[in-house]
């Protein structure tokens, strides 16, 4: 097994976009807590710092060909893998460097990143590399600047600790790499369950954990467990270090996490309003919850936001439909339940969306909103954001659209020869849309001219899927007859070249 410094790298991490790290994001989920979005409003620099596979890094890139990017991950494969997507889209505003933190913490660089991603990192890595990190942080990022930082927190992780501890051990003792330490670790802790083991019958959470860990990438896993390092870490704790480089906290880039009525316990609400302190409310909340994981931003500088700043910011708003109206659902993942959207507030949002990309100050004059419905709006807004239905648009559409079509061409591609990739570009949004198998074979179909219906698109694609010796999955088993293959391919592109493909062009995709 092949590992450096005790982090894993026998096997390449997942490739993957994380919505909450695209700057215009990060800008509305300040401005709906009610602080300043600082940098994250019209970024011209953004550095992430571990960048994994670098497709997200390289899909922000492709959508926003007018700022500059700048990555830094230890990892050569990484590294590898993000440079190639970078030669083959022909990204020019992308530069990668194969460095450690420790090393990135001591390198000359200029104070002049606007916004710095941090995703996934700092709780998997050492002590003193999270002293680098900081120490990246305070000569990178410059006033106003903007940080984007997940990682692994406490109290949540308190009941699911004893499983990686165990991980851990099993991967001391068990030869081979990664994919065998993790696929034996899970082998144990499975047959644990299945015994009803008193640490798991006694630990529901635990037990649902290791449900949905069963299910997950072993990629993923064996760099979420087989990590030395790997600690979960607490709010307050992370506030106060960062808060020594001038760092303060703004929201969560979790949306809907920024709204105590979703948030929180209805009994635990006001107690909780009550804590003035940010520090200290937010740490309570985490106990309240049981968070087991954080995705927060903070500012250098101060992130307060007058009312009038704040509307103006606002004003300046665009949003974006991402799936058609037809399909668009006004039920919400909430962090601690399903929350109901009522059709009176959400349907003339969806409507007038769905007629074209709007203002925020479009959708203020609604007749079920007005001046006084400010917060309302803002509200709905996030959850329909929060639920990938809806972009946030901050600034003006890319006046280059070319690298995120060279791009998405290049995702397409790669589906080809059997590499899936789960976003797409959007030059006019400022960040990814979310693609599935089906999109991508009628997405192939239309770059081949194969799409004058859903039918020829389908035995094109079949083609494709053929080449690559499979067949279409019904419910996990395969289509062997062409004819059935076809039926079935198309009744899914359909829905695809219909709605699908008019929003792609809306939002430069194609």
């Amino acid at each position: 097994m092949t590992k450096s410094g005790g982090y894993v790298t026998d096997i390449g991490y997942t490739a993957g976009f994380y919505p909450e790290t695209a700057p215009g994001h990060l800008a509305f989920a300040a401005l709906a807590a009610g602080r300043a979005p600082g940098g994250a409003a019209r970024p011209g620099r953004v550095l992430e710092l571990g960048f994994g596979q670098g497709f997200g890094l390289a899909l922000l890139a492709a959508a926003n060909p007018d700022v500059v990017f700048e990555g830094c991950d230890f990892n050569p494969a990484h590294v590898a893998h993000a440079r190639d997507l970078i030669a083959s889209a022909g990204l020019a505003n992308l530069a990668v460097t194969e460095a450690s933190f420790e090393a990135a913490a001591v390198a000359p660089g200029a104070c002049d990143a606007d916004v710095v991603l941090l995703h996934g990192v700092l709780s998997w890595v050492a002590a003193e590399t999270r002293e680098a990190v900081l120490a990246i942080l305070k000569h990178r990022m410059q006033s106003g600047a903007a940080l984007y930082v997940s990682y692994n927190c406490l109290p949540g992780w308190a009941q699911l600790t004893p499983i990686r501890e165990l991980i851990l051990a099993i991967k001391r003792q068990t030869a081979g790499g990664s994919e065998q330490q993790i696929a034996q670790a899970l082998n144990c802790l499975g047959s644990l369950k299945q015994a009803n083991a008193p640490f798991f019958a006694r630990n529901p959470v635990a037990a649902a954990h290791l449900e949905t860990m069963l299910g997950l990438d072993r990629a993923y896993l064996a760099h979420e467990y087989l990590d030395d390092h790997a600690q979960p870490l607490q709010f307050a704790d992370v506030a106060t270090r960062l808060g020594a480089v001038d760092l303060a906290y703004v929201a969560s880039a979790t949306l809907t996490e920024n709204f105590n009525a979703f948030a929180m316990p209805a009994d635990l609400q006001e107690p909780i309003a009550r804590t003035h302190d940010e520090i200290l409310r937010q740490t309570i909340g985490d106990f309240a919850v049981g968070k087991h994981f954080r995705r927060d931003i903070f500012l250098r500088g101060d992130p307060a936001l007058d009312a009038a700043a704040r509307r103006r910011h606002l004003a300046g708003l665009r949003f974006a439909l991402t799936v058609p109206r037809r399909r668009l659902v006004f039920k919400f993942l909430g962090p601690l339940s399903e929350l109901l959207g009522k059709d009176d507030f959400y349907a003339p949002i969806a409507d007038r969306l769905a007629d074209r990309i709007a203002t925020f100050e479009e959708l203020l004059a609604l007749p079920v909103f007005g001046a006084d419905a400010t917060e309302r709006l803002i509200e709905c807004l996030a959850l329909l954001i929060h639920s990938g239905q809806v972009l946030v648009v901050t600034a003006p559409p890319a006046a280059d659209t070319a690298p995120a079509q060279r791009f998405n061409r290049l995702i397409v591609d790669r589906a080809r020869q059997g590499r899936i990739y789960g976003y797409l570009a959007s030059p006019v949004a400022r960040t990814g849309v979310r693609i599935d198998d089906f999109a991508l074979l009628t997405l192939a179909a239309v770059f081949d001219g194969k799409s004058d219906t859903a039918v020829t698109a389908a035995q094109h694609g079949l083609s494709l899927i053929t080449a690559l010796g499979r067949r279409p999955l019904d419910n996990g088993r395969p289509i062997e007859r062409d004819d059935d293959a076809v039926a079935f391919l198309a009744a899914r592109m359909e829905p695809v070249i219909a709605d699908d493909l008019p929003l792609w062009r809306r939002l430069g995709i194609l």
